[in-house]
């Protein structure tokens, strides 16, 4: 419990940088209301103006919350959003941004994983971030390799890197828990080679075979592998050509993630 407590903490006042005159909106789906509910009682134990708003449970064909929840968020600044659908992408989240809210966004799903991502120095995070996001901005081409054989170059010159440090300060601003990542995104046709997968995929999580994509021109052409790699193919095919192209590549910096099968948490 100490240790949820610690994590509660740091992202009250690490993450959103909550000051006694801020008002909080924390948002909440009925399966992470436990944990929204726990945040809140920390809030108001530290004598927050917060409120616990708890929304239907989103997904890929109705993602966005009712447009009526922004009218509630006019004179709020600072939102905490626990989803299980992840919301950072979402129109509702980027008109709270529009409207100056400070948002923190996050799908982790259990305390477990809240402790063992949020009891770090978040400062390190940012700084870890920022400089290998800088390195990627002045950078011109990545060529990454494995020791299971990952042999890939794509380019990055006139893209600017950006860092995931999880901390929101300004009015306006976003990140997203867990912390501690830089990403780029590649020149769309440059990218080429091979990459072996042997960690995680979503939807489908930890998996236990090596699954082989190779890409020609920025597209995958190939993939090969057993285990999930037919319903992986599918899951690209219903999202058409697009879905084969590498949009961001990123480089972990949180040293309290681990390899666990959710998404957030493996990047």
């Amino acid at each position: 419990m100490i240790k949820f407590e610690r994590a509660i903490y740091n992202t009250l006042f690490h993450c959103l940088q909550i000051q006694q005159n801020d008002s909080l909106v924390i948002i909440v789906d009925k399966y992470l209301l436990q944990i929204g509910q726990a945040f809140f009682d920390k809030a108001e134990k530290h004598r927050i103006d917060v409120a616990l708003l708890t929304i239907p449970t989103r997904n890929y064909k109705q993602p966005e919350p009712a447009a009526s929840i922004l009218n509630l968020m006019k004179q709020i600044s600072a939102v905490l959003i626990f989803s299980s659908h992840p919301l950072i992408h979402s129109k509702f989240v980027k008109q709270l941004c529009h409207n100056g809210v400070r948002v923190l966004c996050t799908n982790s799903t259990s305390q477990a994983q809240l402790e063992r991502v949020l009891n770090i120095n978040f400062q390190f995070i940012e700084d870890k971030s920022r400089r290998m996001a800088d390195l990627f901005s002045i950078g011109k081409q990545v060529h990454l390799t494995s020791k299971s054989g990952t042999d890939l170059k794509f380019k990055i010159a006139r893209h600017k890197g950006f860092a995931n440090t999880g901390i929101v300060r300004e009015p306006g601003s976003l990140e997203f828990l867990p912390a501690g990542e830089a990403t780029i995104t590649p020149d769309r046709q440059t990218t080429n080679g091979v990459v072996i997968v042997d960690g995680s995929i979503p939807p489908f999580g930890l998996i236990k075979d090596h699954i082989e994509i190779c890409f020609k021109d920025g597209y995958a052409y190939h993939i090969a592998g057993a285990g999930n790699v037919e319903p992986f193919k599918k899951c690209l095919k219903s999202f058409g050509k697009k879905s084969r192209n590498i949009a961001e590549f990123g480089i972990g910096a949180n040293p309290g993630a681990i390899l666990t099968g959710a998404t957030t948490e493996d990047e």
